[in-house]
């Protein structure tokens, strides 16, 4: 059995050698004799092979590294290790859609696990499924998690691949990948895919379970459930997040990949055609041909001069703008700017037999909402006396308002 503490001592003091030795292994093991050479090549000049040695038996000793079965002379990492080298590393490998689908399953499993621990009134088993399913839907969250980084990985790895090999070639892990897996993740998280068909089968036990609870009694904490479904919830949402994600990564490199397939397809035909029958052979349609070459004439040096002349000697036409004191004939006054100008001009037709006549009469082409402003704010002048009348309807310029208007007078002095 691994012991945690030591086994990671070990890796915090080694991990300058174990982390390219980390990515040896992702090909595959090592003999015994490609351990020591590396290790050689990266620990002090100093070191004997006496050290090397003394390593290697500490990292067998530790569950580090472990003999192939039938194989002794051959070492692969211990696999925890290894998961977790990765994991330090930020390393992601794509998982299958397969897995998903068989977490589902058990996801429904366990759902009806947790109707019959109900039925029967057991709340310990009750309480133990509920958090099984819940450990069961946070690894399909890392799993989702996992595999949307792998997806990135694979995207990135194709951009940045030799450009030097076939576009086939470079592409071939993103076609892989679409075929194996993200075709058969849109057939499990479609509507009527088996994802969704799990999720709203547990859903819905989880869902009944809390209303029973309430009309029947407690067995479990009703807050267990509802963590619960909430994140059965997040990982609907995040299995639709991932699988967005790949078309948005895969897709265009996909259709880039048959795109130049087709091309490619199309001229080793053409030129097939062209080596056995010559190029008479190609039909006129299929291969274009210009007749007439593109002209890259520019003019005469003088012409070349006056162009560059104009050019030099080039002014914008001024813009004449009309003064902003201008008024023209037919226009309507201007609108008042602050509430003293609006509570003069009121002042001076005192006294108003209805306000809101007065102001669609002032104002016959402003908003409704800046008339029911004035409305509110004249009515409340402390300067006027108001009486209100019977509602009645006004219409504005793009209302039809009902509003019992007021009657305003000049409040006396004293």
């Amino acid at each position: 059995m691994i012991d945690p503490k030591r086994v990671l001592r070990a890796l915090a003091e080694h991990w300058a050698l174990l982390e390219p030795l980390g990515e040896r292994f992702d090909a595959g093991t090592l003999s015994l004799v490609e351990l020591r050479n590396q290790l050689t090549a990266q620990l002090p000049p100093q070191s004997t092979a006496v050290d090397v040695t003394a390593l290697l038996d500490q990292w067998i000793r530790l569950d580090i590294l472990v003999p192939v079965a039938k194989s002794p002379n051959r070492f692969e990492l211990n696999a925890q290790i290894h998961d977790f080298l990765s994991y330090l590393r930020r390393e992601h490998r794509l998982g299958l859609c397969l897995e998903i689908e068989a977490y589902l399953r058990h996801l429904e499993r366990l759902a009806g696990y947790i109707q019959d621990a109900f039925e029967v009134r057991d709340g310990n088993d009750l309480a133990r499924q509920l958090r099984l399913l819940d450990m069961r839907v946070r690894d399909v969250l890392k799993k989702l998690n996992n595999d949307e980084q792998a997806l990135i990985g694979v995207a990135e790895r194709a951009k940045t691949s030799d450009r030097q090999i076939p576009l086939r070639q470079r592409y071939a892990e993103v076609l892989a990948t679409w075929d194996e897996y993200v075709e058969p993740m849109i057939q499990l998280v479609a509507a009527d895919g088996a994802f969704e068909q799990g999720v709203r089968r547990v859903e819905q036990v989880l869902l009944k379970l809390l209303g029973e609870q309430q009309r029947l009694g407690q067995l479990v904490d009703d807050d267990l459930l509802l963590r619960t479904h909430a994140r059965i919830l997040e990982m609907q949402t995040s299995a639709q997040l991932t699988l967005r994600k790949a078309r948005e990564l895969l897709l265009p490199l996909r259709e880039e990949a048959r795109r130049h397939n087709a091309v490619t397809r199309g001229a080793a035909l053409a030129l097939s055609v062209i080596r056995k029958k010559g190029i008479d052979a190609v039909p006129q349609a299929a291969m274009p041909l210009f007749t007439r070459p593109q002209s890259n004439f520019l003019g005469s040096a003088s012409q070349v001069e006056a162009y560059v002349y104009a050019l030099a000697r080039f002014e914008a036409k001024p813009n004449h703008f009309p003064k902003a004191t201008g008024k023209r004939k037919g226009d309507n006054p201007r609108a008042p700017k602050t509430a003293r100008e609006m509570i003069d001009r009121c002042e001076q037709s005192l006294p108003l037999p209805d306000l809101m006549t007065w102001l669609l009469e002032q104002e016959p082409e402003g908003a409704t909402d800046e008339l029911l402003y004035w409305f509110s704010r004249l009515s409340r002048e402390s300067r006027f006396q108001r009486d209100r009348l019977e509602r009645q309807t006004y219409l504005t310029r793009e209302h039809e308002i009902s509003i019992s208007s007021y009657a305003l007078v000049g409040r006396p002095n004293g």
